[in-house]
């Protein structure tokens, strides 16, 4: 590297066994990585230990380093004061550069079967290598195909062939197809703009209402949503998917709803409506096999009327805004960063990962080079 040299620097405290986004505006021409907690430093509060077998320091050259992996130091065995280091590299779970506007899909694992019900859990044919958070696509769903080309966050992992999702596919068969990772929760959204349209996995029948999501959404208190609700040919009980009493009238008059409260616990994912009751609505319900193709029923942020997430603004929804400008939707989600993974905190080939089970302080440098030289 030569040229001139800018280095950012910080500092945060993880949460145990979950991975950390750090954005970036700037060019990574070097991330640096230190684990102070486990190099028996004392720091933002947590207590230095020396612990042996951890990852201290990783390393992160763009371009060189391959994606998800690390050049590392691990501590060895304690030694009275001191831990001994070894060289190494983290093969699994390490760094990886995230461009917010090019994100890489993951490649395609066979998907062999699901259980129908509720919740839905897929089996692979192969180790999938998903972790609860992930945002995977399932597609190419031979005798399912109402459930292909859905986006939904793992909720659990069962086994490297086992993973859970919020997806209610009590009217499906099981089938063959396709799974892959397509992001990650603990990045930001995967659309470059706010506010987005959110897939519906269950709506309760409740005072108030609560819909639960697909994936996490990036809602918020105050916010005005409409509905979708596709109707489809009766469903044993259920007209379609049901709760058709949230569509727009044939009057033309929108039916609007403010959210009260949000969950967004991975396995949760759930906005609920005070102002709503639909203890007197259909049941909903995903339809099967036989009605597909179908199109997905929907949330959908209000538009015009939106005005909550003006900084500074308090909500004030405009009575049937306009549903087709989304005058307000300027606030650019995009961004790059680097996404640090987590394992049992070693390089371990099968459990490793950078951050580790326990609560520990961090230190990090990103250096970034006016050039770069390859000889």
């Amino acid at each position: 590297m030569a040229g001139g040299t800018q280095i950012t620097s910080g500092t945060f405290v993880n949460v145990a066994s979950t991975p950390k986004f750090i954005p970036l505006t700037q060019q990574v021409s070097k991330f640096t990585l230190y684990n102070l907690t486990r190099s028996g430093v004392t720091a933002l509060g947590v207590a230095g230990s020396l612990t042996s077998t951890r990852i201290v320091e990783a390393v992160f050259i763009p371009g060189v380093t391959a994606q998800g992996t690390a050049l590392i130091k691990q501590n060895g065995m304690v030694s009275g004061v001191v831990a001994p280091l070894n060289n190494g590299v983290a093969a699994i779970q390490g760094i990886t550069y995230i461009d917010g506007a090019n994100r890489t899909l993951g490649a395609p694992v066979a998907v062999a079967s699901f259980t129908p019900g509720t919740t839905t859990v897929f089996t692979t044919g192969a180790a999938h290598g998903f972790i609860v958070g992930d945002i995977v696509r399932i597609y190419g769903m031979t005798t399912a195909p109402e459930i292909g080309g859905l986006a939904m966050t793992v909720t659990a992992v069962g086994s490297t062939t086992q993973f859970t999702t919020l997806l209610n596919s009590s009217n499906s068969l099981t089938s063959v197809g396709f799974v892959r990772k397509i992001g990650s929760s603990a990045l930001p959204p995967s659309s470059l703009y706010y506010p987005e349209i959110r897939a519906i996995a269950a709506i309760t029948q409740a005072n108030p209402m609560v819909v639960t999501t697909l994936v996490q959404q990036n809602y918020h208190i105050g916010d005005v949503v409409r509905f979708q609700i596709p109707q489809l040919p009766q469903v044993g009980a259920v007209n379609g998917y049901g709760m058709n009493e949230l569509n727009t009238t044939n009057h033309g008059i929108v039916f609007e709803a403010t959210i009260s409260a949000v969950n967004n616990a991975i396995g949760t994912q759930t906005v609920t409506f005070a102002n709503v009751n639909s203890l007197g609505f259909t049941p909903f319900a995903w339809p099967g096999t036989g009605f597909y193709p179908i199109s997905l029923p929907v949330m959908i942020p209000q538009g015009e009327g939106n005005t909550n997430n003006l900084i500074g603004v308090a909500p004030t929804p405009l009575p049937y805004g306009n549903q087709n400008v989304l005058s307000f939707a300027q606030q650019n989600l995009g961004q790059n960063g680097v996404l640090i993974g987590f394992g049992d905190g070693t390089n371990s080939a099968t459990t490793g990962g950078i951050i580790g089970s326990t609560v520990d302080a961090w230190y990090w440098e990103c250096e970034t080079v006016d050039q770069s030289f390859t000889v």
